[in-house]
């Protein structure tokens, strides 16, 4: 059920009687632009440790004991051209339980006084725990540096979006940001961000809808603007490979390949591409699995993955370096095989198989169900479990080689650890 609590402003309860507890989620969704990204993710770690009510962590561990051990987390994610603020409260449906607290209620009073009762003096938010989020989340992002891999992959992604700042940087910014950053500008913004972002807010569980949504409705939230934000980013395809490279000293070098692949999430090739995808590099059945890694022996690792909200396919090897010409050349060679239709349909139902399974296995998940319902209303396209599993069992290997054509290498960044 779903219902506008104001204009920009949704309301979504999901049923079920399937889980134990019930799951809240409140998320913030604004246009991506470039000098917001790492203002968002400092709002993200203030509210997720602290607020008037409960000043400190401790306070807030009382608070969500006092629950019967409720979990409460904050953070930031990117879809295609939109950033999304998401505080989110799980917490045992009490009606499993030997009390008269109504758990639900509370759980939502609490996130109330989180988004509503920032811990704020003279406007601006409290110095003290303002400065040691922005330690703590500097030495989040400088921790990223050392995993390499990571590293390859954002270098990665600052040539696939050159055109583009604001898709070049991570949905959590950057240390030179948080530099600039104070905090009486960043308790302005967030009067920007309750007042303009569009508001999503799901419900999930054994809950009394009537009462949900009576105790939303007295918030008082006020109309913003109502623009459907766009969902999807439209990648350039340059055309041709363009290839950089950096040196360091590490074992292993890594090489990051970047596509573009104008396929879009529940969009014409979608499923054929889910399932190409697990044939090229997303699974232990696939193609660069099996003949790059395992009977070339030329990488470490080898696999790719789809971002079906921006139009592109990555690939990531760890491999000798001084094997880079011979992997680029293999795994091209996979790609040209898929094309070929060089596959075989047992190993097609494999693949399809093993989507099913993870699909399946991923309706256990409560967080899964309210996740997907943010993505529907973003995207406004929704398909019932059954639809989806017909979707796949569908898929032909015509389709998955009409994918395969519509791949383009584009970018490429080779981390070396070897010689110069």
């Amino acid at each position: 059920m779903q219902v506008q609590l104001a204009k920009g402003v949704r309301l979504t309860t999901v049923t079920s009687h399937q889980f134990k507890t019930n799951q809240i989620i409140v998320n913030f969704r604004a246009p991506l632009k470039r000098d917001e990204i790492t203002k968002r993710a400092l709002l993200s770690n203030l509210l997720e440790t602290s607020s008037a009510d409960y000043p400190d962590q401790r306070a807030l561990a009382h608070a969500l004991a006092a629950m019967f051990g409720a979990a409460f987390g904050a953070g930031v994610s990117r879809k295609g051209p939109t950033h999304s603020l998401q505080l989110a409260i799980t917490v045992p449906n009490e009606r499993y339980l030997a009390t008269d607290q109504a758990l639900t209620a509370s759980a939502i009073d609490f996130l109330q006084k989180i988004i509503y009762r920032p811990l704020v003096k003279d406007q601006q938010f409290d110095q003290a725990t303002f400065d040691r989020q922005v330690t703590n989340l500097q030495a989040s992002i400088e921790s990223l540096a050392d995993d390499k891999q990571y590293y390859a992959a954002q270098k990665l992604n600052e040539a696939l979006f050159v055109a583009d700042a604001a898709q070049q940087v991570p949905s959590f910014g950057t240390v030179a940001d948080l530099g600039t950053l104070s905090a009486t500008d960043l308790y302005a913004y967030y009067q920007t961000v309750l007042a303009t972002n569009q508001i999503d807010i799901i419900v999930m569980g054994d809950v009394d809808v009537e009462a949900v949504t009576t105790q939303w409705r007295q918030v008082g939230f006020k109309d913003r603007p109502t623009d459907r934000l766009t969902a999807f980013y439209q990648h350039q395809n340059t055309g041709h490979y363009v290839e950089t490279s950096e040196q360091q000293a590490l074992s292993q070098a890594k090489l990051n390949l970047g596509y573009d692949l104008p396929v879009f999430y529940r969009d014409n090739h979608y499923y054929a591409a889910l399932v190409f995808n697990e044939l090229f590099g997303g699974s232990p059945l696939s193609k660069l699995f099996m003949n790059v890694r395992e009977k070339a022996s030329l990488a470490y690792y080898a696999s790719s993955s789809l971002d079906t909200f921006r139009g592109v396919l990555k690939v990531q090897a760890g491999i000798d370096g001084k094997n880079h010409d011979q992997v680029l050349q293999i795994i091209d060679d996979q790609l040209t095989a898929i094309k070929n239709g060089e596959f075989t349909d047992e190993l097609v139902d494999q693949l399809k198989l093993g989507l099913i399974n993870d699909f399946e296995s991923s309706l256990d998940s409560q967080r899964t169900f309210a996740i997907q319902a943010l993505i529907d209303d973003l995207t406004q396209r929704q398909v019932s479990d059954d639809e989806w599993l017909q979707q796949i069992q569908a898929v032909t290997r015509e389709q998955i080689q009409a994918v395969a054509q519509l791949v383009t290498l584009n970018d490429g960044f080779f981390l070396n650890g070897g010689a110069a």
